[in-house]
């Protein structure tokens, strides 16, 4: 039996994770324009990070974290905050998740207000992956030995991704389909 690759799977969930980040970058620029965005995909996007991200992807890197803490104090010391910055980004999940169903109830929202907060959220999760796939995720490369890494895929929790995993979930049937017709648009998605 192969076994897992969790560095693997972490670089892989984050660029899927960038391809929603660009499909909401594509909605508000058509709610920016005053145009027509399509809000089920945005809802979608937003769930999918209330969902997966805090009960699987953060998880692990949390768990790879603290065994480079373990092995590295002094190297990995900039990890110490990680969890508690994935706290953070779950909370900010969380805000836009309320603002994106005020903005569906029509409530009387400062367009620019929601243009604003969509744009944080986009940024504060570009920053995030980023600083994980050039200083995290390299040091979990250099620090992690073939048997670091099948002790951590054994004491990690295996959720398959809702939406690109093996099975995508019927709820995100929709943003899969909108993806891969942008895709095959030629679009960048």
């Amino acid at each position: 039996m192969a076994t897992r690759n969790v560095l693997l799977e972490l670089r892989s969930e984050h660029a899927n994770m960038e391809r929603l980040l660009r499909v909401l970058d594509q909605q508000i620029e058509v709610f920016e324009a005053a145009g027509h965005p399509d809000y089920t995909a945005i809802q979608d996007i937003v769930l999918y990070f209330l969902d997966f991200p805090d009960q699987c992807h953060h998880p692990k890197e949390d768990v790879v974290a603290q065994k480079l803490l373990s092995l590295s104090p002094g190297r990995a010391s900039q990890l110490r905050g990680l969890a508690d910055l994935h706290k953070e980004l779950g909370e900010q999940t969380h805000r836009m998740a309320g603002l994106i169903r005020r903005v569906l109830e029509e409530a009387e929202l400062p367009r620019a207000d929601v243009i604003q907060a969509v744009q944080d959220f986009i940024h504060s999760q570009r920053h995030h992956m980023q600083m994980e796939e050039e200083h995290f995720l390299p040091l979990a490369e250099e620090l992690l030995s073939a048997s670091d890494l099948e002790e951590l895929e054994s004491e990690i929790f295996q959720k398959d991704d809702p939406l690109f995993g093996p099975e995508t979930e019927k709820h995100f049937e929709m943003l899969r389909d909108y993806i891969l017709k942008s895709e095959e648009a030629g679009r960048e998605v």
